[in-house]
């Protein structure tokens, strides 16, 4: 029996994903650059240590949800298909977004947060579902404009939020996130074709992480890099409007955040537009490695800077860099993995991310503990951007010699 899932339009799927993607990150960045500027004001925590450590807790059992739910999610991907899982997370995130406006304090604030994560992961449901419907030879590229939905949303979200929260306040940043979230749902359930087949059942138990310890050695090495790409592009991110309300001040810091935030967004939108490309055209490893190199200075810049200007300026470079990291590393995975095990490779995969994000959450509060600063978080996240580097020297030297060695059985 042929259980090959039949062949569709994947220009179409592609577009009809990227619109939807484009909208429901719209609605996530109208208001969660902004949530530390909100559980100041609404909470009347002006201290900014104090504020450092409530947004550090806020995003390490946010993404400790997202870790622990993802795995879960990538296999029911595999057995009742992906789109069901995209609409789940786009349908729950729009009725459970806005309850966080209404949190009467910042433990039910992180408590709501904990939910959204663990329902939400559309990015990692597109993800797997345009690496299932896209011939191998057009994956990168594929994946690269579809990190650049994520960016094109965030772009939009930004604007919408800086306008909205600076000019009616925060309920209406909620609101038009669940709302965007509504509207991406839509389209994705009206125009998003998947012809799944469901795979045969057996009478033979298993879990994402059981089957993954029968995975050769090459994929775990790429989860590991996957922990430490997450671990560096997101120490510092939490912090950015702290920074922000320093570097000018607290009247315009909404404002300030969304502009800046647009402007690494748009970085990330060329290099997803950009580097996707070229990681179809030569080693994605090869793409990685200058722009680690890139996004280290960059960082440091941000860190020390006492200009607006440059600081944004600086964000930019450093999403255009750092921004081809996911998509290099998510194209060398899809070429190198069981095509009947994708879902739970990017549930896997998208989980070890999240594992340093969480390890980047306790890591920030530590260093903004120790040393009482906010600068300090950034130039931190610059000396581990170049620890990078050997890291994935040494990966790639292992996985040559993997393939060297299966060439010559």
């Amino acid at each position: 029996m042929d259980t090959k899932v039949p062949a569709i339009n994947w220009k179409k799927n592609l577009f009809c994903t990227w619109i939807g993607q484009l909208l429901c990150m719209a609605g996530y960045s109208a208001i969660m650059p902004f949530i530390p500027l909100f559980i100041r004001t609404q909470y009347n925590i002006t201290d900014d240590k104090q504020l450092g450590m409530w947004v550090s807790a806020l995003t390490f059992f946010g993404f400790a949800s997202f870790c622990v739910a993802n795995p879960f999610w990538g296999v029911m991907a595999d057995k009742f298909g992906r789109k069901l899982m995209l609409l789940r997370s786009y349908y729950i995130s729009t009725v459970v977004f806005p309850l966080m406006y209404y949190a009467p304090s910042v433990i039910w604030l992180i408590v709501i947060r904990f939910l959204i994560s663990f329902f939400s992961g559309s990015v990692t449901a597109a993800q797997t579902l345009i690496v299932t419907t896209t011939p191998k030879e057009h994956q990168g590229t594929a994946l690269g404009l579809l990190s650049s939905a994520v960016w094109s949303g965030h772009m939009v979200g930004y604007l919408c939020g800086a306008f909205f929260v600076d000019k009616f306040g925060y309920k209406w940043g909620f609101m038009v996130c669940g709302a965007l979230y509504l509207v991406g749902g839509i389209i994705t359930h009206l125009w998003v074709e998947e012809r799944f087949v469901r795979p045969e059942k057996t009478n033979k138990k298993s879990s994402p992480w059981k089957e993954a310890r029968a995975l050769p050695a090459v994929i775990w090495i790429l989860m590991g890099i996957f922990v430490a790409v997450g671990l560096v592009r997101q120490l510092e991110a939490p912090y950015v409007p702290i920074l922000i309300k320093q570097i000018t001040s607290p009247e315009k810091a909404v404002f300030n955040t969304g502009i800046v935030s647009l402007l690494a967004a748009m970085g990330a939108v060329i290099s997803g537009l950009v580097l996707g490309k070229l990681c179809d055209k030569f080693p994605p490893m090869l793409v990685a490695i200058p722009a680690v190199l890139i996004a280290s200075v960059t960082m440091l810049i941000q860190g020390l800077t006492g200009s607006l200007y440059c600081f944004g300026a600086m964000r930019c470079l450093n999403y255009i860099a750092a921004g081809g990291l996911d998509p290099s590393f998510q194209a060398m995975l899809a070429k190198i993995s069981p095509e009947e095990k994708r879902g739970s490779l990017f549930g896997i995969a998208a989980s070890l991310r999240i594992v340093g994000v969480m390890l980047a959450s306790l890591l920030g509060g530590a260093i903004i503990g120790i040393s009482g600063s906010i600068r300090a978080v950034f130039i931190w996240t610059a000396v581990l951007f170049a620890l990078l580097l050997p890291l994935m020297y040494l990966a790639q030297k292992f996985i040559n010699k993997k393939h060297t060695r299966r060439k010559h059985e």
